[in-house]
């Protein structure tokens, strides 16, 4: 049922935005633009969704300005294209309820990329970048916010994936904040729900005040596989788990990585907890502090650890959880 009423919205706001008549290799937005303008530099137009539709596959849309792009309307991303605003950080800020701020359901060879957003959910809408379908997702340099009702939980980006066999979300020098409200609500939410590969790299990333900070869940699918590296990022201030990986013994493997980074000051549940027969976590040159529970865990999981970590400080460090691997 979650995920039909998942695929109706992609399909209605898809219908809203596929271009008719794309015509720019880039394409330009302004706070003085007009949505009747073609998107060019000298004639830009006022939101995203315009420029969406007047921008051949593989272009590029900037902002000449800062301004709320998003005119109160979701946008659903189905070709490979970016958005890039780091000069100027563009908001997309909702002005109504809705599933998700941006979809990307664009086919198995599209590459999108999403730079220099403030996309703020204004507690309304559940989801602020969702990646349904495609190639590759890159998010950088965005901030994503607020996106914390009860609709899906909240989530800041999830990798939801629903077509395809593979797919590779990148997130780079992001901070996701204040998103999620309960289970399975978090910053970061990969929950395939096809059988896949699914390859998630977090680089610079701050996972800060969401229900979960950052995590993986494999119950929505029979087999497959999830790798996931997290990379000098932190996890922290959280209202739940710091970094959590969680299935069952019929869904997709977990294999997660975690370098450099920290979790701490998580406000119940665990800074790392690998939970599930099929779920490994590697732990190296990172720091767990200030949290109800260190690290843990539970059915089967596994957390390895390369000893070169600072676990202390927390009401229960759980270091009996951890397995030694060699560094290699």
């Amino acid at each position: 049922m979650r995920i039909a009423l998942i695929l109706a919205a992609l399909a209605a706001v898809a219908a809203l935005v596929l271009p008719a008549h794309a015509q720019n290799a880039r394409s330009w937005v302004a706070s003085s633009g007009n949505d009747l303008n073609p998107c060019t530099r000298t004639q830009p137009c006022a939101s995203f969704s315009r420029a969406l539709s007047q921008t051949n596959a593989g272009g590029e849309i900037n902002c000449v300005d800062q301004s709320d792009y998003a005119l109160g309307a979701n946008i659903a991303i189905v070709k490979s294209i970016t958005i890039d605003c780091e000069s100027v950080q563009a908001r997309f800020g909702l002005a109504s309820a809705g599933i998700q701020a941006i979809i990307v359901e664009a086919s198995a060879s599209d590459v999108v990329t999403l730079r220099g957003l403030d996309i703020d959910g204004n507690n309304l809408s559940g989801i602020g970048i969702m990646f349904a379908s495609g190639g590759a997702l890159h998010i950088e340099k965005c901030v994503i916010r607020n996106f914390d009702t009860t609709s899906f939980n909240g989530a800041g980006i999830a990798d939801s994936l629903l077509i395809g066999s593979t797919s590779e979300l990148f997130v780079s020098d992001t901070l996701v904040t204040n998103n999620g409200t309960g289970t399975p609500g978090a910053g970061i939410l990969v929950n395939p729900f096809v059988t896949s590969t699914v390859k998630v790299s977090l680089n610079r990333v701050e996972a800060r005040g969401n229900f979960f900070g950052i995590k993986a869940d494999a119950t929505q699918v029979s087999g497959g596989v999830i790798q996931m590296t997290i990379r000098d990022s932190v996890s922290s201030g959280n209202t739940s788990n710091g970094i959590v990986a969680t299935g069952n013994a019929s869904g997709p493997a977990i294999v997660m990585m975690i370098d450099r980074s920290t979790s701490s000051h998580n406000a119940a549940g665990f800074g790392v907890i690998a939970d599930g027969p099929k779920t490994t976590i590697r732990l190296g040159g990172s720091s767990i502090a200030g949290n109800i529970n260190g690290v843990g865990v539970s059915n089967g999981g596994v957390l390895q650890s390369y000893g070169t970590n600072q676990i202390n400080g927390n009401s229960n460090d759980g270091i009996a959880a951890l397995t030694p691997i060699g560094l290699h």
